[in-house]
């Protein structure tokens, strides 16, 4: 692939500014650049190698309403309160997070730590920083960098931002090899206890829990070494109440699919045709039925689950059928498990993958 000239083509002409504009389009440390499909609404993806680090550039939404203005044909930039105020706002209506003033600075400036005193090159600064500031990757990636679950922010470069390379999870179909060999057995049970892992830290490692509406397993990603697992695609990342704000704005609803949003999934109060106040179910519940058993139609297994197996204990089984559909509902389930059930799956599924796994290093 050649070097990527519309960022290029953005920063000679004075438009783009970031940390990584200069490795890309002067001194071209970077090689080795791929591109990638990994969401079709992202723009441009691709990864690339720099002093051995591999990473993986997103583009952010342009359509949007610049930062500045013209009056009477001179261009106008709010005040660096207004710009703060601003941003303030963005991450209260995107992530209903009330953010401290400290932190509102450091998102107002491409380097945390350095204050642009350059009016021309501050407004720059702005303009590159609007655009970012209203991508939902991005605002996660770089507020919560003291969280070990999202992808980290490693640089920009005008409305370009990369994060760290995640190895995504090979899809269920590559880990179910033809032998369905007891050691491809321990190495899916590892994945599910690391995805009950990270699904935890979402839980309880936040102000309120963060739901993953768009669930798939290769939205997984190892972090290099494979000792831990991280979420990769976070446009559908969102604080519950964040979720529940956006299932209430349903105008009407006739059955309950219509009050969903992606995997998370409300119910439809059919005298008054509104959608319930709340989200219904949760991380566990979606990943317990579309990762851990598998997608299925008119009982017919679409992607076979990475939990099911010819080793898959009937207790293991049972506990699974449990938490994917708490309610045994027809259709879509629409209820969370019980605490007990998410407990009883974290014991066993440790249990036997412990078991399994101490095998082959005894």
């Amino acid at each position: 692939m050649e070097h990527p000239s519309p960022y290029c083509n953005l920063y000679e002409e004075g438009l783009a500014v970031g940390s990584l504009c200069a490795p890309l389009c002067i001194t071209r440390d970077m090689h080795s650049l791929t591109c990638h499909s990994f969401r079709a609404t992202k723009e441009a993806v691709f990864s690339a190698e720099w002093h051995n680090i591999r990473l993986v550039f997103k583009s952010v939404p342009k359509d949007l309403q610049a930062i500045h203005w013209f009056d009477n044909r001179v261009i106008k930039y709010p005040t660096e309160k207004e710009f703060l105020s601003t941003i303030r706002t963005i991450v209260k209506n995107k992530l209903n997070l009330t953010l401290a003033y400290d932190t509102a600075v450091r998102l107002s400036r491409l380097k945390p730590s350095y204050e642009e005193k350059n009016k021309g090159k501050r407004h720059k600064e702005m303009d590159n920083l609007w655009f970012l500031l209203q991508d939902n990757e991005y605002l996660l990636s770089t507020l919560f960098t003291d969280k070990d679950v999202f992808p980290q922010l490693l640089g920009t470069c005008g409305p370009y931002f990369a994060v760290e390379y995640l190895e995504p999870v090979p899809d269920i179909s590559s880990l179910l090899t033809i032998s369905d060999s007891r050691e491809d057995w321990g190495k899916r049970l590892k994945v599910a206890v690391q995805i009950l892992d990270l699904l935890d830290e979402l839980e309880t490692g936040f102000r309120e829990p963060f739901h993953l509406c768009d669930i798939k397993l290769k939205h997984f990603g190892f972090v290099k070494g494979g000792n831990k697992l991280k979420f990769i695609d976070l446009d559908g990342v969102l604080p519950k109440s964040v979720v529940n704000t956006i299932i209430r704005e349903v105008d009407y609803c006739e059955q309950d699919i219509d009050c969903d949003f992606f995997d998370c999934r409300s119910r439809c109060n059919k005298k008054n045709h509104k959608c319930s106040y709340s989200v219904a179910n949760n991380n566990l519940q979606i990943v317990c039925e579309k990762i851990f058993l598998g997608w299925r139609m008119s009982n017919t297994v679409i992607v076979p689950g990475l939990l099911m197996s010819q080793h898959t204990p009937s207790e293991l089984a049972s506990i699974l059928r449990q938490c994917a559909n708490p309610g045994t509902e027809e259709g879509k389930p629409r209820v969370a498990p019980e605490a007990e059930i998410k407990k009883q799956l974290y014991n066993i599924l440790s249990e036997i993958e412990q078991s399994v796994n101490n095998d082959f290093f005894l």
